[in-house]
């Protein structure tokens, strides 16, 4: 850098010369423009400082909006919470769905069958300290009764309650007390139920058949007043009267079987349950006594009923039964309608009463359900006639001949026509009981 005072050679960042001490220059400072990556950088950083600011600005100051959005979430989980109680309700209501095999088996413990020195008929339990109901038309004209259960054990009952216009009694039965007694249906039962009627038609104790509910409200006037009654089509017969209807699935009572109908007899009628429940519970709390129970009919010669001559009187009935061909004809009937059940449900359980036991047919129907049990085999029977009935002095055939479909484990049907002999006897206790089936 050369001095214009002095004319001397300086260094070239000198700014006073070194000779004459001349300011040679001024010193200027350059200032350089911004680049992009500054610009941006300078940017950010004020975006993140009020980031920060408004971040601490919504902690110290929180919004509304930000409290609305909160509440939202904690409100999400609620529809999984309402999916629990609807899964937990399925298997309630299919624990009351019974096994009708398990509800016969059940209930026959508590179905007993009553006698008197004119004839039988049928009742239930109905109360834990022992009452029984039956029909009034299956007691009328005594205040106390023999009572036989399942095993066969039999015990006195007396009447506490009966009707001269409903077809309902009410038995105490002092042994039965502390037992624990069939379960009601209190409401009405809707048509198409599938029902199991229990009882000891044509004296076949304990005996069950199956059925639908097949009519509502049929109403009937006789000796009694027939209101509001079920219409089913299991299978009931005289000694059926004063047992239980029960719903096939739950196994409740819904009704007292009373009457057939005599132009059909495949056609019967259960006074409903929840009519009478009120008046059976009258007896039960307030029983009439005997005098009053031998008011409500005419024709009671004795009020003062004596156990021991009832006993005596039961004995000389027991000894004198006899064969009938009506009474056999129907015996055969039911046995065949309760040899389709069984089929049906492979269970000999259903017709092992109506055979003699340790008879050689006994023993050979037992083998014959263990055979076809789980073999996927079906019956279908068309018809079954009863073509004569032989009686001699100690036993008795009923012939039949009977045609019916079966289809075979390979899903092949067949037609089968047969003509059968059924050999008969009566037990010690006065029933009909099959002891031979000759098949051509």
């Amino acid at each position: 850098m050369i001095c214009l005072h002095c004319g001397l050679e300086n260094e070239p960042d000198s700014m006073f010369c070194s000779e004459c001490g001349t300011l040679i220059k001024e010193k200027h400072v350059k200032i350089k423009k911004p680049t992009l990556l500054v610009v941006i950088a300078i940017v950010t950083s004020i975006l993140a400082i009020g980031g920060i600011g408004f971040g601490l600005s919504i902690a110290l100051n929180p919004s509304e909006k930000i409290v609305k959005v909160e509440t939202i979430i904690q409100k999400e989980p609620v529809p999984i919470v309402k999916e629990k109680p609807e899964e937990a309700a399925q298997p309630v209501v299919n624990e009351e769905i019974k096994d009708k095999t398990q509800i016969i088996k059940e209930s026959q413990s508590r179905v007993y069958t009553i006698f008197t020195d004119t004839g039988l008929g049928s009742g239930f339990l109905f109360e834990e300290k022992g009452t029984v109901i039956t029909n009034a038309h299956v007691v009328a004209g005594f205040t106390e009764v023999i009572v036989r259960n399942l095993d066969g054990q039999q015990t006195t009952g007396r009447v506490i309650g009966i009707s001269d216009q409903y077809d309902v009694a009410l038995i105490q039965v002092d042994d039965f007390a502390g037992m624990e007694p069939l379960e009601l249906a209190l409401s009405e039962t809707a048509i198409g139920t599938e029902v199991i009627a229990l009882g000891s038609p044509q004296g076949l104790e304990n005996s069950a058949s199956i059925g639908y509910l097949t009519g509502l409200d049929r109403s009937f006037e006789s000796d009694f007043q027939y209101e509001n009654l079920y219409q089913i089509d299991a299978q009931i017969s005289p000694g059926s009267s004063g047992g239980p209807l029960l719903d096939a699935e739950t196994g409740k009572v819904i009704g007292i079987n009373s009457i057939i109908l005599n132009a059909d007899q495949s056609i019967g009628f259960s006074i409903p349950m929840y009519t009478m429940e009120s008046l059976l519970r009258s007896w039960s709390t307030s029983p009439m006594d005997a005098i009053e129970v031998a008011s409500v009919f005419s024709f009671y010669e004795d009020v003062a009923y004596d156990v021991s001559e009832d006993a005596e009187t039961y004995e000389e009935y027991e000894e004198g039964y006899y064969f009938e061909e009506v009474g056999l004809t129907d015996f055969i009937l039911y046995f065949r309608d309760s040899y389709e059940a069984a089929l049906l449900y492979e269970d000999y359980y259903y017709i092992e009463n109506m055979i003699l036991y340790d008879s050689p047919v006994y023993w050979e129907m037992k083998d014959y359900f263990d055979e076809i049990t789980g073999q996927g085999l079906f019956f279908d029977f068309i018809s079954n006639e009863v073509t004569n009935v032989m009686i001699e002095s100690d036993y008795a055939v009923v012939s039949t001949f009977e045609v019916f479909d079966f289809m075979d484990a390979s899903g092949t049907w067949y037609t089968y026509e047969r003509y059968k002999d059924y050999f008969i006897v009566i037990d010690e206790y006065g029933f009909y009981q099959i002891t031979n089936i000759d098949i051509y």
